[in-house]
Parts: C-alpha cells; structure tokens; sequence
C-alpha cells in the first residue's frame, strides 16, 4: 500500500461520531469546504434529491435537540437535509457521510442525528420547506469538546479502538 493510501485510510478508520462540541463557532470558510465535498457526493441516476439548509440559529438548534437529535441542541452548526420523498435513502445516507468527511477534512468534529416524532413535519413548517419533501436528517458540526468526549468515552469498550475485529466483521464466501 502506498505512504498516500494508508494516510488516507488511518483518516478514514478515525472518523467518528462527536457529540460534544465548544462554544467556537465554525467558519464561513470551514462550512464552505463542508458544502463543497457534499455537493460532489454522488446519487442514483445523478438526480441530486437531497438538499442542505444550514442552520446557525440558537433556538432552532435547540428545537433539533428537543425533537431528539441531541447533539444539535450544542453544534456550532447544524445542516438539516431535505430531500424529495422521491430520493432514495441511499443518497441520503451517502450525502450524510460525506458531510461528516468534509467537517473532519476541516478539524472538525459531527455525528448525524435523527429529527423524530412530531419534529419532521414541524421542522418543516418553521423552516419554509415543501410538504411532500422529507426533513429528518441532521449533521451536527462543531469544534470538539476533548474534556467531554473524553469524559462520554469512559466506559467499557470491546476494543481500544472500539471496534469489532475484522474476523468478527467480515465474512468471506459465506455467512
């Protein structure tokens, strides 16, 4: 493997869901990096269903939180992604990790949380957004807050890295 590949790859494999985050706010230019790797993302039929409202307003932040995406209720930055109920979930979902890709690119740390019960239907009303499009999906961003998130990671793990081994998550051939 290559010096560049396995720089690549130690990125990728330290990616994880932060939660925590300080006060800082997150930069215009940050945010824009951000949105760049996420327009790039790629989508069945190349129909790019999922659009991003970014979302810096406190008290919305703190809705997102109510309606059960926690970690929105303390980011610097929330992106909310709207899709047609048309688009598939996939993209969705390819859309959310990479978002995720571009806040670590950045320094950055996020987590994707879920707008639950009432909050989808509601969130579109406060925010303008179509009836027949769905908003669900939140990305929290934010400076890590390395205190708390050591504190949250106290417990018992499976691992240091906590991770299965590969043995136990691949199969080969058969189940």
């Amino acid at each position: 493997m290559s010096v560049a590949a396995e720089s690549i790859q130690t990125f990728l494999c330290r990616l994880r869901a932060v939660k925590d985050y300080t006060a800082e706010p997150v930069s215009d230019r940050d945010l824009e990096v951000i949105l760049e790797v996420g327009r790039w993302t790629g989508t069945g039929s190349n129909r790019q269903g999922t659009e991003v409202v970014v979302v810096r307003d406190e008290a919305v932040k703190k809705q997102f939180g109510e309606w059960g995406a926690a970690p929105a209720a303390t980011a610097a930055v929330v992106l909310l992604l709207v899709a047609k109920d048309d688009g598939s979930a996939l993209d969705e979902g390819r859309l959310a990790e990479r978002l995720c890709l571009g806040a670590a690119v950045v320094g950055l740390g996020s987590t994707v949380a879920t707008i639950k019960n009432e909050g989808p239907d509601a969130v579109k009303a406060l925010l303008g957004i179509p009836a027949e499009h769905r908003a669900r999906t939140v990305i929290a961003i934010g400076h890590t807050d390395a205190e708390a998130r050591r504190a949250r990671l106290g417990g018992p793990q499976r691992s240091p890295t906590g991770r299965k081994p590969l043995s136990e998550f691949a199969h080969f051939d058969r189940f």
